[in-house]
């Protein structure tokens, strides 16, 4: 007796081997994929939780100020940004940035404030701890013990910032804060240098 051969399901049993083997290789490449996500979550997870627990108390080492409300701290053995929360400070000149009235004089304070300190940083649950660039946001306070922020708005260098509306922890102070330098005329209130212009 002959046994009548069909290319057709042959064709079709080969077809569907080869569709079923590349769904396994994909669903494969998805795992490893969510395993590294989820790899990463982790990690970021526990460097949020390990600036949280550490920079209440811990103090850091002030490396670089780069504006009036950017600097850098050594954290480990790594360079870490920090932007300061709840202020603003008028940008200085560089080559991806308009200069803005009392922006050098700002970074100039910064400068004599944060340079050869050290700093402890306080979060904001109503904020994020890392910004879209990665920088750390955090209060400052130099020696653990000066509000950098305040005294830089006291004095006339800064703006009290609110991000995007999200109310925080020290607005009302920085606001009350920036209406005595108002007031007060001081840094770039002044009459003769921005009457609180940009």
């Amino acid at each position: 007796m002959k046994i009548k051969f069909n290319w057709k399901i042959l064709l079709s049993i080969i077809l569907i081997s080869v569709a079923f083997g590349y769904f396994l290789a994909l669903s494969g490449d998805e795992i490893k994929k969510t395993d590294l996500y989820q790899e990463k979550g982790r990690n970021f997870a526990s460097q949020n939780s390990a600036l949280q627990t550490q920079n209440s108390k811990k103090l850091y080492e002030v490396l670089e100020v780069i504006d009036g409300d950017t600097f850098k701290i050594k954290y480990g053995e790594q360079k870490k940004s920090v932007r300061i929360l709840g202020m603003n400070t008028p940008e200085k000149s560089g080559p991806y940035r308009k200069r803005e009235c009392f922006g050098e004089e700002a970074t100039k304070k910064a400068k004599e404030i944060l340079s050869g300190k050290k700093v402890s940083l306080e979060f904001d649950s109503s904020q994020s701890k890392f910004d879209k660039f990665g920088r750390i946001l955090a209060y400052v306070y130099v020696d653990g013990k000066i509000d950098f922020e305040e005294e830089m708005i006291k004095q006339g260098y800064a703006y009290e910032y609110t991000y995007h509306g999200h109310k925080y922890k020290k607005q009302k102070i920085y606001k009350e804060t920036q209406k005595k330098a108002e007031k007060n005329k001081l840094g770039l209130w002044a009459e003769n240098t921005c009457n609180g212009k940009k």
